[in-house]
């Protein structure tokens, strides 16, 4: 499969550099996103959807990455809106979809690090329902967001849930925030009645589910990285010291090259990720899906947090101002590579794929190895 983007990907990829060119991170682009049919891109028709590929999703997280935008669509979209896509019955589909395909509502996945693992328990409160108890952290955007769609241990094991945020029995808090630009609750529940959505083989389904959810942030943290490569190279080319400019020494010249190679081998292994990450996979494919999205998610994340930490350096004093745009890059760097765990069981799955004959490709292969001693 080519990993190459697509005329219509490129064209995308500059109209949306063109509408969000020049904001501040955390400028709210929600408006933007819905004027401009984002919303619709990984759903299918039926639904209200665009029927787009995966790949064209990766675009928009990768220019969401760009200029750290806020809006609910990582957490509507597509962790929320892949789970009911994937996961739910097909009455709730029917049901929900319309609104989260549109952007008129939005919605929040409570789940784990592995989206598969849970907090929360359910046990059964009358017919297709759940009384929910526990509590779930680092739930993104679940302040905000209309609707809760929650992976619950219940009777029957992993199951699907849904809730309305202003529920009885739901209590959603803010504490002090890493990254100010994407909001991250606690999501407690005490006794809240839900209704129980799920669909056939929901478990697998909401494996698959995390593979697209770590390849769609992984593009997010492709789109991060390369932005600072840009800060980072425009004021080297731009800022004098000892009567020449700074990117014209040796030291400023490896490290920005070494950051544009460890960039560009997160970015093929994401574009190559995402051609795989289309609906309905066969158990092999599922498997082989999970270990491209696991060198996606190493590569890029220690990509963005190189990047963030070597544009700062670059920067020199001004990198460290709270004035900079760039500490709002580092933040979600690191906020990003923490959101779904350690890096560890991701470099081990990759690790055990080759062992055991799984595909993945040289480029992952290679990054992986490469980067084994940045990004931590």
């Amino acid at each position: 499969m080519p990993i190459n983007l697509s005329t219509e990907q490129k064209d995308l990829a500059e109209t949306l550099d063109d509408v969000w060119s020049g904001i501040a991170p955390g400028h709210d682009v929600w408006p933007s996103i819905r004027e401009l049919g984002l919303t619709e891109i990984p759903f299918p028709e039926a639904t209200g959807g665009a029927d787009g590929t995966f790949r064209d999703l990766t675009v928009v997280m990768t220019g969401l990455g760009r200029v750290l935008g806020s809006a609910p669509y990582f957490s509507s979209v597509v962790m929320a809106g892949l789970a009911l896509l994937d996961a739910a019955d097909r009455d709730t589909r029917a049901e929900l979809l319309p609104g989260i395909v549109s952007g008129a509502r939005t919605a929040a996945l409570v789940c784990g690090p592995g989206i598969v693992t849970s907090a929360i328990r359910g046990e059964v409160a009358g017919e297709g329902e759940l009384s929910l108890t526990g509590e779930q952290h680092a739930v993104v955007d679940g302040e905000s967001a209309e609707l809760l769609v929650v992976v619950t241990h219940g009777p029957d094991g992993t199951e699907l849930a849904l809730v309305e945020g202003s529920a009885p029995g739901v209590r959603r808090s803010v504490g002090e925030q890493l990254d100010g630009t994407r909001p991250l609750a606690t999501v407690e529940f005490d006794g809240a009645t839900a209704r129980r959505i799920s669909g056939p083989d929901v478990a697998s389904r909401l494996e698959e589910v995390c593979s697209r959810v770590l390849i769609a942030l992984a593009a997010e943290q492709v789109g991060l990285a390369r932005r600072c490569l840009e800060m980072a190279v425009e004021y080297a080319g731009a800022r004098q010291q000892f009567g020449r400019t700074i990117g014209s020494f040796q030291g400023i010249k490896h490290k920005l090259v070494d950051l544009l190679v460890a960039i560009e081998l997160a970015e093929v292994t994401v574009l190559e990720a995402s051609g795989g990450a289309e609906r309905s996979c066969d158990e092999a494919s599922a498997a082989e899906l999970a270990d491209r999205a696991a060198a996606a998610r190493v590569l890029a994340s220690r990509a963005a947090m190189t990047a963030a930490e070597e544009a700062i350096q670059v920067h020199g004093g001004i990198g460290f101002t709270w004035e900079h745009p760039l500490h709002h890059y580092f933040r979600r760097a690191k906020a990003d590579q923490l959101l779904f765990g350690d890096e560890y069981p991701y470099v081990q799955s990759v690790g055990e794929s080759l062992v055991l004959g799984r595909e993945v490709t040289h480029e992952a292969q290679e990054g992986i190895r490469l980067t084994g001693a940045v990004g931590r």
